[in-house]
């Protein structure tokens, strides 16, 4: 059995496309289209959104629902922030105090392949993700070769994902890639006995209010062409690991699985150099560690994978539009334990989305694209959408995506990201309007 469960709860990919021309408000329509063994196969999708930037504040905040069901929904915001900067805008040692939810670009490999390490992510369109900011204050400061970043919480917005629909204690899909692959039914006493799936999710006050604080610095690319970057962070897990719990409802007609959150944090510790060799020329390489921190001991009767740490190593280039890079990860994933573990095989999917992949991003007029390959199990990924802007008030996208995969996970666990959504061929079309 294999699960993979989401929460969606208010606060990758190719990054998802601004269609917003100015400080406005827009709405649009979008229509998915997949293989008949998705459900569901065709999902529309209503947005709308709004967008202003002044001196000294940027809003943008975006809903996504499908008109079909009413729990199929998102509301995500990248920034909403008010600025204090100092009144000399000439000096070369600007500083700025911000409050609100502000996008940092924390780590570079981080942003690069959709890791939602630092930032946590809007995957409500896991194919089309994109960092969102953290909520809290913020200092950034700069001199002549420095610049610094320092950020610090109290609240915690948690990663927003395909919403999972628990009724009648079963899954429904209503969102195509809400996946879960737990069986409806197991054989017991040699009959088959149904599932039932409750979830049992934590308190709002102890998923919201957690701290986390952020510091990074980095040299300025003035007198060299090498630039340098280092991040540290203790923060909240992003995304929710789940516990499972199983009993015998009586009288003996079903299994009732509990399924619990587990509230986790971690820390974080990112590095890397870079080369600038002409304006469009620039390569380096990125390593980041991220180290789950236990937790309060659960019950032994609930099923918990092992957590700990991965090492992330990543060298890319980039030149004009263009950019090839490749990653590496280890460690971070051990044997499930409790009554339902299996030795040879996890029972949940990681959130190790990739062990040993390549990949190739192209923007070149209105379109964008990415061609990625995992070598852990032999999994392909193409992704290509064309944008264009009719005028002041229209544009449109056709896109789509198709992925294969050979195996389930990576030998040593992980990278089941691409193998989860492997069904998921689409087409994707859309039209928006700004106003």
């Amino acid at each position: 059995m294999k699960i993979i469960l989401s929460i969606l709860l208010l606060g990758s990919g190719l990054s998802e496309s601004a269609y917003a021309l100015s400080s406005d408000f827009h709405l649009g329509f979008e229509a998915d289209f997949s293989r008949d063994v998705v459900t569901p196969s065709i999902f529309p999708i209503t947005k709308a959104g709004f967008n202003e930037e002044s001196a000294s504040s940027t809003v943008d905040l975006a809903l996504k629902l499908s008109p079909v069901h009413p729990k199929v929904f998102a509301v995500s915001s990248k920034n909403a922030f008010y600025q204090i900067t100092d009144s000399n805008t000439d000096d070369p040692s600007a500083f700025h105090f911000a409050f609100g939810r502000k996008w940092v670009g924390w780590s570079e490999i981080d942003e690069d392949w959709g890791l939602g390490a630092f930032n946590s992510l809007d995957s409500w369109d896991r194919l089309r993700s994109f960092s969102q900011g953290l909520t809290g204050i913020f200092i950034d400061a700069e001199s002549n070769t420095f610049h610094f970043n320092i950020f610090g919480s109290f609240i915690f917005l948690p990663e927003i994902t395909p919403n999972v629909v628990i009724e009648n204690n079963s899954f429904e899909y209503y969102h195509p890639q809400a996946i879960s692959a737990g069986p409806q039914a197991i054989n017991l006493l040699n009959r088959p006995t149904p599932l039932g799936y409750n979830l049992l999710l934590p308190s709002l006050s102890s998923i919201i209010f957690r701290p986390s604080v952020v510091v990074s610095i980095e040299t300025k690319k003035i007198s060299s062409p090498v630039y340098t970057k280092l991040s540290f962070g203790y923060l909240p897990l992003n995304y929710f690991p789940i516990a499972l719990q199983a009993s015998l409802a009586i009288p003996i007609d079903q299994v009732v699985v509990d399924l619990r959150p587990r509230l986790l944090s971690h820390t974080l510790a990112s590095a890397e150099v870079g080369y600038q060799w002409t304006p469009e020329l620039n390569s380096g390489i990125s390593i980041l560690r991220d180290q789950i921190l236990s937790e309060n001991a659960l019950p032994t009767d609930y099923t918990t994978a092992t957590l700990g740490t991965t090492t992330y190593f990543s060298p890319w280039i980039k030149w004009k539009n263009m950019e090839w890079s490749y990653i590496y990860s280890q460690g971070g994933l051990g044997a499930d334990t409790g009554p339902y573990a299996n030795p040879s095989q996890n029972l949940f999917s990681s959130r190790i989305l990739y062990r040993n992949a390549a990949q190739f991003k192209f923007n070149v007029s209105e379109f964008t694209g990415k061609l990625l390959h995992e070598f852990s199990i032999d999994a392909n990924w193409i992704a290509l959408d064309w944008n264009h802007v009719w005028n002041s008030h229209w544009n449109s996208f056709v896109g789509g995506d198709v992925i294969s995969a050979e195996s389930n996970a990576a030998p040593d666990g992980g990278a089941e990201f691409l193998s989860d959504l492997r069904a998921l061929d689409r087409i994707r079309l859309g039209v928006n309007y700004v106003f």
